[in-house]
C-alpha cells in the first residue's frame, strides 16, 4: 500500500509519470469510477505526452461527485492486430474470461475496453458448443453485448459493426491502480485476466483475515431472514441463479459457522442457527419412520447421500460451538437413514433415492462418501455414541479396500484426517498420503482458484503432523519420502491459499465493472465459468481459507 498526501490522486501523477512507455504514440489515461450500487463508468483520455493527458483526467476528475470506486490505469504496452488476427487471439484462449489485454479500436470510430470491460459485460463469450471445463471456449465478439455496451458508455447506437473490421486494432495492458480509504493501492496483473491489489506473500496474514471476514459477511448477506440463502449470481447482468440445492445449503451454513466461530462473531452464529433450523424443517421430511433431507426440482424428489451428511455435519459444528445439544437425535436419526437406506449390507453407498426410497443412482458423485463418513466422525466426536463409530469403521474401511484415494477427493482427506483421531492405521496413513500427494503436481500447475485442492491439502498436512509421531511410520513410508512429501503439501498448500486470493476474490476493484457490485464485493466466484458465485463457491474457499489460518497458528 502507498500512504498518501491529502490528494492521493497528485501522488499519482508523480508514480504513473516514471512508467510512460516513450515508444507509444500516444499517453493514454483510463479513469474508471462509481457507486456501489451499480456498474462503474469509464473514461478514457488520451495526450501526446503524459503531461497533457494528466490534465485533462485531472481537470474530469475535479468536477466529479464523491464516489465509492475510483481507478486508474495506464497504457503501458500495446500491439497491432488485424481484424483476422484478433479472432485468432481470441480462439486461443484456454478458459472463458481468460482474457489478459484490453482492446482498443482505432477508426471511423475509437473505442476502448478495458480487459474487466470485455468480460464484466460479456463482449467476448464463447461459441455455444462450449461445456465448462471440458473443451475450449472458442471466444469470440458478441456483437449485440459490444453494442449494447457500446450505447452505455458512448451514447451510441452503432447501427453498424462494419468500423470494427477496418480499424486499427491494438490489444493493451496496463498499470493500475485503486483509491480506497485514502490509499492508493497498486494492482498486479496475475495473469489470466486476474488485475488486483498486490498481496505479499511474506505478510500475507493481513490480507488473508481480511478475505475470511469480509467473505464471511458476504456469505452472511446471502442468508435470508427466513433462513434460506440467495443461491448465487451470475454477475454480468446481476441474474439470481433460481436453483436451489440442499447440500449447498447445509455446507454453507457448516462455513458461515466456521467463520463466525473464528471470528467470535455471535450474530453469525445466531443467524447460522436460523438457518440451520430452516433447513430442517423445510428441507427435512419423514417417509417410512425414516428422517430424510429433500431436494426437489421441476417437481422431481430427490434424497441423496450428500445432503443426510452435511445435515449432520452443520448440526455437530454448531453443537461444538456452542455446547447446545438441541441437534443430538437429529444427528442420531440421520445416521440411522444413512445405515438404512443408502449403504448396502456389503457396506457400498448408495447416492440418490427417488421420492419412493428405490435406488435412483448408486454413485453419482464421489463427494457424497467423503462427506457421509466425515460428518458422521464429527458427530461421534460429540456424542461419543459406539454404533455410530462402527457404521463410520465399515465406511473407512470400504473406502481404503476399494482404492477410493484414487479420487483425490478433499471431504475423504477431511474424513481420514479425523478418523484418525479415533484409530490409527498403516493402512489408512497410506490411504491418506497417497489420496494427496499422487495429484499434487496437478494441484500445483493447476490455473483455476479451484478451492477444493486447498482444503484437501490442509487436511493432508494436518495427517502429515500426526504421522510425524506415528510409531509405525516407517511402514507407511520411509523417512527421506515423508519428510519430501510433508515439503511438498505445505509448500503447495501455500501457494493455493496464495493463488485462491488472487483468482477468485471479487475485490473491489473487479466488482466495480458488474451491475451491481453491492451485491458481489468480496465473494468468491469461478472466473471460467462466467464469474458464476453460489453459496457453494464462498464456502469451500472459506472453509479451506479458515482450516489453512488455523493450520499455520499450529493446529491440527
Amino acid at each position: 500500500m502507498i500512504q498518501t498526501a491529502v490528494n492521493p490522486i497528485s501522488r499519482l501523477e508523480d508514480i504513473l509519470a516514471g512508467s510512460v512507455n516513450m515508444e507509444l504514440s500516444q499517453t493514454t489515461l483510463i479513469l474508471s469510477y462509481g457507486m456501489k450500487s451499480g456498474r462503474s463508468i469509464v473514461k478514457e483520455f488520451y495526450g501526446r505526452d503524459f503531461q497533457q493527458t494528466w490534465q485533462k483526467l485531472s481537470r474530469f476528475y475535479r468536477r466529479l461527485p464523491e464516489t465509492d470506486y475510483l481507478r486508474i490505469d495506464l497504457i503501458v504496452e500495446e500491439h497491432r492486430l488485424s481484424y483476422l488476427e484478433l479472432i485468432d487471439l481470441l480462439g486461443s484462449i484456454k478458459r472463458n474470461n481468460y482474457i489478459d489485454f484490453g482492446l482498443r479500436f482505432v477508426g471511423l470510430k475509437k473505442r476502448l475496453l478495458l480487459k474487466e470491460e470485455l468480460t464484466a459485460n460479456a463482449v467476448i463469450v464463447p461459441d455455444n458448443k462450449h461445456k465448462v471445463g471440458k473443451n475450449k471456449p472458442n471466444l469470440h465478439i458478441d456483437f449485440p453485448n459490444y453494442r449494447n455496451y457500446m450505447q452505455q458508455k458512448y451514447g451510441d447506437r452503432e447501427s453498424s459493426l462494419k468500423y470494427i473490421e477496418t480499424a486499427a486494432i491494438f490489444s493493451f495492458k496496463t498499470k493500475a491502480f485503486l483509491l480506497e480509504n485514502d490509499l492508493l493501492l497498486p494492482l498486479k496483473d496475475y495473469g489470466n485476466g486476474n488485475h488486483f491489489r498486490e498481496i505479499d506473500l511474506l505478510d500475507f496474514s493481513p490480507q488473508l483475515d481480511s478475505v475470511i471476514e469480509k467473505g464471511g459477511n458476504y456469505l452472511l448477506n446471502q442468508l435470508q431472514a427466513d433462513g434460506s440463502f440467495t443461491y448465487g449470481y451470475f454477475p454480468c447482468y446481476g441474474k439470481i441463479i433460481p436453483n436451489y440445492n440442499a447440500i449447498r445449503h447445509f455446507s454453507s451454513i457448516y462455513a458461515l459457522l466456521e467463520t463466525g466461530e473464528l471470528l467470535e462473531n455471535q450474530k453469525m452464529i445466531q443467524q447460522a442457527l436460523q438457518g440451520l433450523v430452516w433447513g430442517f424443517d423445510y428441507l427435512g421430511i419423514n417417509v417410512a419412520d425414516h428422517f430424510l433431507i429433500k431436494e426437489e426440482i421441476n417437481g422431481v424428489v430427490e434424497y441423496k447421500l450428500g445432503a443426510q451428511a452435511l445435515a449432520i455435519l452443520a448440526a455437530a459444528k454448531y453443537t461444538q460451538i456452542t455446547g447446545d445439544e438441541r441437534f443430538f437425535s437429529k444427528m442420531k436419526t440421520l445416521t440411522q437413514t444413512i445405515e438404512n437406506l443408502f449403504l448396502t449390507a456389503e457396506d457400498e453407498t448408495v447416492h440418490v433415492l427417488d421420492q419412493d426410497l428405490a435406488i435412483k443412482e448408486r454413485f453419482r458423485i464421489v463427494y457424497y462418501d467423503g462427506e457421509a463418513l466425515f460428518s458422521m466422525l464429527r458427530a461421534y466426536g460429540l456424542m461419543k455414541d459406539p454404533e455410530m463409530f462402527a457404521l463410520c469403521q465399515r465406511l473407512m474401511d470400504h473406502f481404503v479396500e476399494n482404492r477410493y484415494e484414487r479420487y483425490h477427493d478433499h471431504w475423504l482427506s477431511y474424513a481420514v484426517n479425523e478418523f484418525l483421531l479415533y484409530e490409527e492405521k498403516v493402512e489408512y496413513y497410506r490411504f491418506g498420503v497417497a489420496n494427496a500427494l499422487n495429484k499434487i503436481d496437478f494441484m500445483k500447475q493447476r490455473d483455476t482458484a479451484y478451492p477444493t485442492m486447498l482444503e484437501l491439502l490442509v487436511a493432508a498436512a494436518k495427517m502429515m503432523k500426526k504421522l510425524a509421531v506415528y510409531e509405525n511410520r516407517n511402514q507407511v513410508m520411509t523417512d527421506e519420502a515423508f519428510l519430501r512429501g510433508q515439503d511438498k503439501i505445505e509448500n503447495v498448500m501455500e501457494y493455493r491459499a496464495y493463488h485462491e486470493l488472487v483468482t477468485g476474490t471479487m475485490f473491489p476493484e473487479l466488482a466495480m465493472f458488474f451491475k451491481e457490485p453491492i451485491a458481489i464485493e468480496y465473494g468468491f466466484f469461478a472466473r471460467h465459468d462466467r464469474f458464476r458465485m453460489r453459496i457453494d463457491d464462498a464456502e469451500h474457499f472459506l472453509s479451506g481459507l479458515i482450516n489453512y489460518r488455523q493450520f499455520m497458528e499450529g493446529g491440527i
